[in-house]
């Protein structure tokens, strides 16, 4: 076997990254895996890393979560959610937490609010027609306000929900920094103001719920289920498991929609064939599944595939590992590629283009769509995803015109940290499909 320092470096291919001092790196990931194979080495923060991609990788960091320590790559959830939060736990303690949060993320509990998701989602659209907004702002607006009447029940004010939208997105930069820069970041006093408030105001919602004024939501069901746990949870426990039904993944899931809302405007005969696929869309549909509408979730999978929000993810080995014939020692870090499958040729003819059809045509392996993960670390509110994404594409698409400002490019950006985003501005306009 060889040993990690025989692994191939990414220095030998000659290609430039960029500076450490903005935090992100960035390394050609694609060029690399081609040239170097599924398995190389980055100097990245002063360290040596080990990346790894491709089909055999996500199975292989997949299949033994266990093998994988969470909590160092994952500090800075640690840092602003707290010690018992579960992105950042390992083992037997991280499926204690997911068993115990499961109730408030169960398909089966989702698909009770879906009438209601939508009802919110396009009154909240309907209210801002004719106004002027960033269109990931407006998605990530209306699925908060969603999430504030269904899932997690708050009676917030347009203030109230924004400082929520904002501290969620000043938040998660922070997670992807070395510990040093990732210190100062959260120590910024606006930063610290904002998130007393965040935590004071879950504190009081949580509270009432614990002296008996109980809710009908799926925060609540999992309330009803605290004694049952490991070790029944205190008040500040529950303060992150409420925020992660309120807010989690709404920045990704409104990020997706608004880049491909963006390309699909460049596939005019696809986006006709969309729009009368929902044309008789209505909200009970989707209890069923997808079933009845093929082409939106073959453009929802498209979206998904080239614009995942987060391309690739920090390990650290728990203990001694070997990978495709090299030796990773206990204590080795990692860069998990696990949507570089999604770039691939070899997977997805044409894979920089934006192709929703390639879904209804062909078959492709599940470990090849690595947009939320993998195991038992797999993105924990991918159902609540799953239910928000076609509810916003049916109502835009059957209820408003969409007049945008320009169609701006989006860079496919495979680097840690790096979302997809772009700054896609117009309004909605209803039509006479509103009912």
């Amino acid at each position: 076997m060889a040993t990690f320092s025989e692994i191939p470096h990414y220095d030998s291919l000659g290609l430039t990254s960029g500076n450490d001092s903005d935090e992100l790196e960035q390394f050609d990931h694609l060029t690399a895996y081609r040239k170097l194979g599924p398995i190389y080495r980055v100097a990245f923060r002063g360290e040596d890393w080990a990346c790894v991609g491709g089909l055999e990788a996500n199975g292989w960091a997949w299949g033994h979560p266990d093998r994988w320590n969470y909590e160092d790559p994952q500090k800075g959830f640690r840092d602003i959610m707290g010690a018992t939060h579960v992105t950042q736990l390992d083992g037997a303690r991280h499926r204690d937490k997911r068993k115990a949060l499961k109730p408030g993320f169960a398909m089966s509990l989702i698909a009770q609010q879906i009438p209601k998701i939508d009802e919110v989602v396009k009154q909240f659209l309907t209210d801002r027609a004719g106004e002027t907004w960033s269109m990931m702002e407006l998605f990530m607006e209306a699925l908060t306000e969603a999430n504030s009447k269904t899932v997690l029940k708050a009676d917030l004010t347009d203030e109230e929900r924004r400082k929520f939208i904002l501290f969620e997105e000043e938040f998660l930069p922070g997670i992807t920094m070395a510990e040093e820069n990732r210190v100062s970041y959260y120590a910024r006093p606006d930063f610290v103001e904002l998130k007393a408030f965040i935590f004071n105001h879950l504190r009081e919602l949580v509270s009432k719920r614990l002296v008996g004024e109980p809710e009908e939501d799926n925060f609540q069901v999992m309330l009803d289920q605290k004694d049952d746990r490991q070790h029944v949870p205190d008040l500040e426990e529950l303060l992150p498991e409420a925020y992660l039904l309120l807010m989690a993944g709404t920045g990704n899931t409104a990020r997706t929609l608004n880049c491909g809302l963006r390309y699909l405007q460049e596939e005019p005969e696809w986006l006709a064939e969309l729009k009368e696929e929902v044309s008789d869309y209505e909200p009970e549909h989707l209890l069923r599944g997808m079933d009845r509408f093929p082409k939106m979730k073959a453009t929802i999978m498209e979206m998904e595939r080239i614009f995942p929000a987060a391309p690739l993810m920090p390990r650290l080995t728990a203990e001694d590992l070997e990978f495709e014939g090299y030796e990773l020692p206990a204590g080795t870090r990692v860069l998990h590629l696990h949507t570089i499958t999604h770039y691939l040729e070899e997977i997805y003819d044409e894979p920089n283009r934006f192709k929703p059809w390639r879904w209804i045509e062909n078959d492709y392996p599940k470990k090849a769509h690595g947009t939320f993960g993998g195991s038992t670390h797999i993105c924990l509110g991918m159902n609540l995803a799953r239910i928000h994404m076609p509810i916003v594409l049916a109502n835009l698409l059957r209820n408003f015109s969409i007049d945008l400002d320009t169609l701006p490019d989006i860079a496919v950006n495979f680097n840690y940290g790096v979302p997809q985003s772009s700054d896609l501005m117009g309004r909605l306009q209803p039509v006479s499909a509103v009912n």
